[in-house]
């Protein structure tokens, strides 16, 4: 028993650093190997948005996930900031189209239980909010990610539940 155990250990050892390498992200993400450092803050502010641009606005809710916790969400083929836990961050974007990508960093998780996309036409002076829900499948326990835009009642609802996620990217 501890050997099969050992070498399967080992196996993924070996396997799950490969696994990681070989992922290719969609462009509207960012470089797979960029990262960052998640803190919360416990935040009463309101999401303030920035005239003559978008707002976009990320909340993110771990249902029953343990250790389910950083998203990081990219625009426009470049990563903005992360999620860690029940917590939210804003952007703020020029008017315009946009694509929208988050990435949740569970290697063991197949693909398409890891990424969300979607699209935006955002106008100037609007607020969006998208959700992050990390949670698992019922009976059999898979471990998932979905990114959907949700309406800005619901938005400001959460956001009010949530801490503020500030990113710092990793080696700054």
């Amino acid at each position: 028993m501890k050997t099969s155990t050992a070498v399967l250990s080992c196996c993924m050892l070996l396997v799950l650093p490969a696994l990681a390498l070989a992922t290719t992200l969609p462009d509207s993400c960012g470089k797979p190997e960029a990262g960052f450092d998640v803190k919360t803050e416990k935040s009463a502010a309101a999401v303030a948005p920035q005239p003559g641009q978008a707002t976009l606005v990320f909340v993110q809710r771990n249902s029953d996930c343990i250790g389910c916790s950083v998203v990081r969400v990219g625009l426009d083929g470049a990563w903005v900031g992360a999620n860690k836990g029940n917590s939210y961050f804003s952007v703020a974007v020029q008017p315009g189209d946009h694509h929208v990508c988050a990435w949740w960093d569970a290697p063991l998780a197949r693909m398409e239980s890891r990424i969300g996309l979607t699209d935006l036409a955002a106008s100037a002076d609007q607020t969006y909010y998208f959700e992050v829900e990390v949670a698992r499948y019922g009976d059999s326990g898979a471990p998932f990610m979905k990114l959907k835009p949700i309406s800005p009642d619901m938005g400001a609802f959460l956001t009010s539940r949530s801490s503020l996620s500030v990113a710092t990217a990793k080696g700054q």
